[in-house]
Order: C-alpha cells, then sequence, then structure tokens
C-alpha cells in the first residue's frame, strides 16, 4: 500500500505545517514529523481504527496526532492499493469536518 493525499488534506496540511512554523518556534517540525508518523502507522494496520463516518459509502478511519492535536482522516482504497488522506483536523474543535 502507498499513501495518496487529497487536495483538501494537501491544503490543510500545507495551512497546519505554516502555522506550527510560526507560532511553535520551539519545536517547528513536529507537525510535519508527527503526520510522517502517522502515515507509517496507517500503512501498517489501516483497517485497525475506529471508523469515523463514511465518503460516497466508504468508510473513514482516523488517527490521532496526540502532541499536535489533530486527527488525520482517511479511507482505504484496497483495489488500488492506496490509503487517500481525506483531511487533517483540529481534534480541540469538538466536532468533525465534513466528510
Amino acid at each position: 500500500m502507498k499513501v495518496r493525499i487529497s487536495g483538501r488534506a494537501r491544503a490543510r496540511i500545507r495551512k497546519q505545517d505554516e502555522w506550527w512554523r510560526s507560532e511553535r518556534l520551539d519545536a517547528p517540525d513536529l507537525f510535519k514529523q508527527e503526520l510522517e508518523a502517522s502515515f507509517e502507522r496507517i500503512l501498517r494496520a489501516p483497517k485497525v481504527r475506529q471508523q469515523h463516518g463514511q465518503i460516497a459509502g466508504e468508510p473513514v478511519w482516523r488517527i490521532l496526532m496526540r502532541k499536535t492535536e489533530q486527527h488525520v482522516y482517511y479511507t482505504v482504497d484496497e483495489a488500488a492499493g492506496e490509503v487517500v488522506i481525506e483531511t487533517v483536523w483540529g481534534a480541540r474543535r469538538g466536532r468533525g469536518p465534513k466528510l
């Protein structure tokens, strides 16, 4: 399996990374590091986590990046052999994204 990042997720990742680099000067690379680690965890066992909604009838899973308090929402396209990162969303928001 490989990771594919949707356009929506790419925009959110860019925005979060920019914010983290400008506001968290003590750990400017933490967001990107934790994101990469979450991709590795997802690829090891993509369907282990609890499902969190659906997109076009397909289950959506999420994983928490504990240090940066962000959720990574993703789907699994087994036919294409890929995990699709749908979005990254702040866990503190108290609600999930519109999927």
